[in-house]
C-alpha cells in the first residue's frame, strides 16, 4: 500500500491532468516567485519557512515541475538535525530531507527527536503529522494509535483521524459531508458557516480515502476552489482572504485532484 504522503501527492497530481498547460505554468510561476534567495519559500511574513517550503515542493512535484534541489539543500542544511525546532517544523525538516536520497546516520537521531517532541501532543492531527514524518524516515511501524472520530473536532482533526484509522467509517463520512456548504467547500467545524480551502482539501482527501461518493458535491466544490484561484496564479484560503500563498495553493491542487479522481 502507498504511503499517505504518496497518496496525497498522487491525488494532487490529478489536478495537473485536469488543468491545461497555461494554468499549470501560471501556478508553477507563482510558486517559484515565493522562493527566497536562501533557498526557502516564504510565508505571509516574507521570511523563509520550512512549513511553507514543504507545501511549495509538494505543489511543484504534483505539477511535475523541476525542483531547485541545490538551493533547497542549502536552505534545509542550515537547520542541521532540527535540535531547535518545534514539532511541526521538525516534521517539515524530515519531509524535506526525504526529497534527497540518503538520510544516512541521521535517521536514528531524527526518530529520537520526533519521539521526544511528540510527547504531550495527542490530537489526531499531531499523530497524522508524526505518521508522515515516520513514513519519510522509512518506518513501517504505526506511529500512533487510531483515533476516535469526534463530532466536535475541527474538520482537519476529523480528516486526520479517518486517515489514521485507514478504514471506511460511514459515520465519519456523514460527519464530513455535514461540513459541506451549500455553495461549495467545507467549513472548519459545525459552528463555522464560511468554507475554507484547508478544510476543503483535507475533507475531500479523507472522503476519497474512504471511497465516498462525491458526485453531489463535485461541481459546487470545484466552483468554490476556482473562486479562490487568483490572478497571481496562487490560491487564497477563503473568500475574504486577500493573500495567496503556497500552502493554500497545494490545498487547491489537492482539492481539484480529489474531485477529479
Amino acid at each position: 500500500m502507498q504511503s499517505v504522503s504518496r497518496r496525497m501527492l498522487s491525488a494532487a497530481s490529478k489536478a495537473g491532468e485536469y488543468l491545461d498547460k497555461t494554468a499549470r505554468c501560471e501556478i508553477a510561476d507563482f510558486i517559484g516567485s515565493k522562493m527566497n534567495p536562501d533557498g526557502g519559500f516564504r510565508g505571509r511574513d516574507g521570511q523563509s519557512d520550512l512549513y511553507y517550503t514543504v507545501f511549495a515542493i509538494a505543489s511543484l512535484r504534483a505539477l511535475r515541475q523541476r525542483i531547485p534541489l541545490s538551493r533547497l539543500w542549502k536552505f534545509i542544511r542550515s537547520f542541521g538535525l532540527g535540535e531547535n525546532l518545534d514539532f511541526v517544523h521538525l516534521v517539515c525538516l524530515i519531509r524535506l530531507r526525504a526529497v534527497f536520497p540518503v538520510l544516512g546516520k541521521t535517521r536514528r537521531t531524527f526518530f529520537q527527536a520526533l519521539e521526544d517532541k511528540f510527547q504531550g501532543l495527542d490530537t489526531a492531527y499531531d499523530a497524522f503529522l508524526k505518521m508522515l514524518a515516520c513514513e519519510n524516515l522509512g518506518s513501517t511501524c504505526p506511529p500512533g494509535t487510531p483515533r476516535t472520530v469526534r463530532p466536535t473536532d475541527p474538520t482537519p482533526n476529523v480528516a486526520a483521524a479517518v486517515v489514521l484509522n485507514g478504514r471506511v467509517d460511514e459515520e465519519a463520512i456523514k460527519l464530513l459531508l455535514s461540513r459541506h456548504c451549500e455553495g461549495g467547500g467545507f467549513c472548519a467545524s459545525s459552528t463555522v458557516t464560511v468554507p475554507d480551502l484547508l478544510s476543503t482539501g483535507v475533507a475531500l482527501f479523507a472522503l476519497r480515502t474512504m471511497d465516498a461518493n462525491l458526485d453531489a458535491i463535485r461541481e459546487p466544490c470545484l466552483e468554490f476552489v476556482e473562486s479562490l484561484w487568483r490572478d497571481s496564479g496562487g490560491f487564497a484560503g477563503h473568500v475574504a482572504d486577500g493573500f495567496e500563498d503556497v500552502e493554500y495553493t497545494f490545498y487547491g491542487l489537492l482539492s481539484i485532484g480529489c474531485l477529479m479522481e
